[in-house]
């Protein structure tokens, strides 16, 4: 088990080798402008919202402002100085330019890289596509359209010149001798800063398997990092105490991994299971997921954008316990267990036990997530709708998980309906299921579903909604459900209703 705190990462930076020292939890943002002078990558919200800290990750889109450097040893990170290097970016600058997409810059790097990985997707160049590849990057100016017009190009371009893959690989940085290697031709903007080690900032212990991990939770008490979309905001903003050491879980590949298992008792009735490290740009992509629960892709499409997604983990987003937690309804409605790890040995929670207030669970303080089962009866649908401001970066004002049993007769059967951000923590409405159990789906069975399940709910006026909005929008919301499922089915996009 290595202990990172005042030691150095090697990782590559366009291509270079260079070295960080200092906390493991530091920011990727801050080595890259603070000590290599690589200010193009630009800070705007600190909390992985407006996207203008985008860099490529071994080629994957994310935010540097959540990305702990104990997380990059051994990593390629390509940010916009590589323009020269990298034949998707080349490619991006010249169809930025050509098609008039530079406006102030603020945004231009992070714009850049995201659209770089999209290159990099072989996805169709569509406007659909192209939105929403860059849909984790605000623009301030509001240019949009010229944007989508230069990527649109440029993967049009790409195609010729096959820019499906990164433009080199990673160079070997096992070698790395300098704290900090300059870029070239790029002077730094400061003298180069290796960071005192401050004794205020948690250190990271980074276990090589999860029976370390456990061993590490048994002995003290730490804090699980895994994708850091949450814990990073709040250790910059100083809400997490930021004296409890992290326990770095992300390169424990144990805890990845999506696969249909055989039933373990006599209701032979198979499983779901998800590695607790799954990430929502795993389970999108996932073609077991995609045939066997697809209501969980349309979710992991609705979780903030690209950049969220390749880091943002199914686990995390358990134990983090928000009653906002896109997973949860899910999980709820199809009745999920999930398998908690330590020293002592494995314990299987359902998920109607483990949330048990407004962030809380039902987890021993030595224990971890390790994965999520869920069970695949045959004849189940299962549906989720989200509602949120928009479609990308959005946490739900409201959330609707359904799932039941169709009989012969048209009637349904088991009813679960689940729901988040509209109580202290993810809640059933019991009287709602009774009302729909064993009743054949009609109009007026949704509106009567419509009217109950709101006396079922205790929402709040927060900052981004009001219990009256919630009230009505939980109504329509099970209301529609019901309704298409009449109609014939789901509509196409089905996961975020705005």
């Amino acid at each position: 088990m290595t202990l990172s705190i005042g030691t150095r990462v090697r990782f590559a930076v366009n291509g270079i080798p260079v070295g960080a020292e200092g906390p493991g939890s530091r920011r990727l943002l801050d080595v890259l402008r603070d000590d290599l002078g690589l200010t193009g990558t630009k800070e705007g919200c600190g909390e992985g919202e407006c996207g203008a800290c985008s860099v490529l990750l071994d080629g994957r889109v994310v935010n540097s402002c959540l990305v702990p450097i104990d997380q990059v040893e051994g990593c390629d990170v390509r940010t916009v100085e590589a323009l020269s290097e990298d034949a998707r970016l080349g490619l991006l600058r010249d169809a930025f330019l050509r098609s008039g997409a530079v406006q102030c810059g603020f945004c231009t790097p992070g714009m850049l890289a995201s659209a770089a990985a999209f290159l990099g997707s072989g996805r169709k160049p569509s406007d659909e596509n192209v939105r929403e590849a860059i849909a984790g990057n605000i623009c301030r100016c509001t240019g949009y359209t010229k944007i989508v017009e230069a990527i649109r190009v440029a993967a049009e371009d790409g195609e010729a010149l096959d820019v499906s893959v990164a433009a080199a690989p990673a160079p070997d940085v096992a070698g790395s001798r300098a704290v900090v290697q300059a870029m070239p031709g790029l002077a730094p903007q400061r003298a180069p800063i290796p960071p005192a080690v401050d004794p205020a900032r948690p250190n990271v212990v980074r276990p090589r398997t999860l029976d370390e991990a456990l061993e590490a939770l048994a002995r003290d008490a730490h804090r699980p990092l895994a994708g850091g979309t949450d814990l990073m905001v709040a250790l910059e903003a100083g809400v997490a105490d930021s004296s409890v050491p992290l326990l770095d879980l992300w390169s424990l590949d144990e805890l990845r991994g999506i696969a249909v298992v055989a039933a373990e008792d006599a209701s032979g009735t198979p499983y779901l299971e998800i590695g607790a490290l799954t990430t929502y740009a795993d389970l999108r992509s996932s073609p077991i997921v995609q045939e066997h629960l697809p209501a969980f892709g349309a979710m992991a499409a609705t979780v903030g954008a690209a950049q969220i997604q390749n880091r943002g983990t199914i686990g995390g987003n358990v134990v983090n316990a928000s009653p906002a937690g896109d997973t949860l309804p899910l999980l709820l409605a199809t009745d999920a267990v999930i398998v908690a790890a330590s020293v002592r040995g494995t314990r299987p929670i359902r998920a109607s036990g483990f949330w048990t207030g407004y962030r809380r669970t039902a987890l021993a303080k030595d224990e971890l997530v390790t994965r999520i089962r869920v069970p695949l009866p045959a004849g189940r649908p299962t549906r989720y709708r989200k509602v949120g401001t928009r479609r990308a970066q959005s946490i739900a004002k409201a959330s609707v998980a359904l799932s039941w049993r169709a009989g012969e007769d048209g009637a349904w059967r088991d009813v679960r309906v689940a729901l988040g951000a509209v109580a202290e923590r993810v809640i059933r409405a019991p009287r709602t299921e009774g009302l729909l159990e064993g009743a054949r789906p009609s109009a007026t069975l949704a509106g009567e579903a419509a009217r109950l399940v709101v006396t079922e709910i205790t929402p709040i006026d927060d900052v981004r909604s009001t219990a009256e909005y919630r009230r009505h929008v939980v109504g329509r919301v099970l209301r529609r459900m019901i309704l298409d499922e009449i109609a014939g089915g789901p509509p196409a996009g089905e996961g975020l209703r705005r």
